[in-house]
């Protein structure tokens, strides 16, 4: 991986149908300065407002994360940030025409193909990686992060539905763009059969469908698998794309156990805290 910050060369959009609200929208990425990082920027708003995806405009996490800025909010942005991160590319505008980025397959393998399309360029300055003088944890019940002081970036993450056929699924990440492209980005989100109702009651998963999800039934998936244990892939694209809430490139290892958005935002904002100190 490049150890110099990378933007994109040119301009590229996509369009889709959003998760959760079910709107129409066209995304396009435009490149960033160097030490910019990621901006979304909501240009169907008066002023065109922009959000950075930090840790103080994070104010929701039910079943994505979703960031603010007065009352601009775009939801859902993790897919296209671990696309962004998964292809080293550390500054790059994001527009939007609505509050949420296309779902468009549920992973994040077309924004890849997007951010590729885009040629991701080096610039001027090296990159500011994040390296942990010690191990850092936290808890949540039954779901845990442990960080490691590590030369490099890895993630081993441990995914359990101890009463369910799914039952558990372990998976160990170590990162470059190669295995990223081929491993991760083409996992798909998913959701129970069963909560789906209780989603929609919500006005969540409008725009859900076997198209952009993967579903899981009571005794087997209602849609054919891409990976055998496609969920805990998943489940390691949608980490490396709430990761980059600290705005650097880290390097440690990650041991996170049923981790999910809520618990990758502690984790980070303990990160934070201690990078303060």
């Amino acid at each position: 991986m490049s150890t110099k910050q990378r933007t994109i060369r040119n301009e590229r959009s996509i369009k889709g149908k959003s998760l959760h609200t079910g709107e129409e929208v066209n995304l396009t990425l435009k490149p960033a300065n160097v030490n910019e990082g990621y901006i979304f920027r909501r240009v169907d708003l008066f002023g065109k407002p922009e959000i950075k995806p930090i840790s103080s405009n994070v104010t929701e996490l039910v079943r994505s994360t979703t960031i603010s800025n007065g009352n601009a909010k775009v939801h859902t942005i993790e897919h296209v940030l671990s696309a962004l991160s998964g292809c080293g590319v550390d500054n790059a505008i994001i527009e939007l025409d609505a509050s949420e980025p296309p779902i468009l397959d549920g992973s994040a393998r077309p924004f890849v193909n997007l951010v590729l399309e885009a040629e991701p360029v080096d610039q001027d300055e090296d990159r500011n990686y994040y390296e942990l003088p010690e191990p850092l944890s936290v808890t949540s019940g039954n779901r845990s992060m442990i960080a490691l002081p590590y030369d490099g970036f890895r993630i081993t993450f441990v995914l359990d539905y101890p009463n369910h056929f799914v039952g558990q699924q372990i998976y160990d990440f170590s990162f470059n763009l190669s295995r990223y492209e081929n491993e991760i980005a083409a996992a798909r989100t998913y959701g129970f059969e069963k909560e789906v109702k209780a989603l929609l009651q919500q006005n969540l998963a409008l725009g859900g469908s076997l198209e952009n999800a993967l579903v899981i039934g009571e005794k087997d998936y209602l849609n054919p698998l891409r990976f055998p244990d496609e969920l805990v892939r998943h489940k390691i694209l949608d980490l490396i794309g709430d990761l980059w809430v600290a705005q650097r490139p880290l390097s440690m290892h990650l041991i996170a156990f049923k981790s999910g958005h809520d618990l990758n935002r502690r984790f980070l904002q303990v990160l934070c805290d201690h990078n303060d100190d």
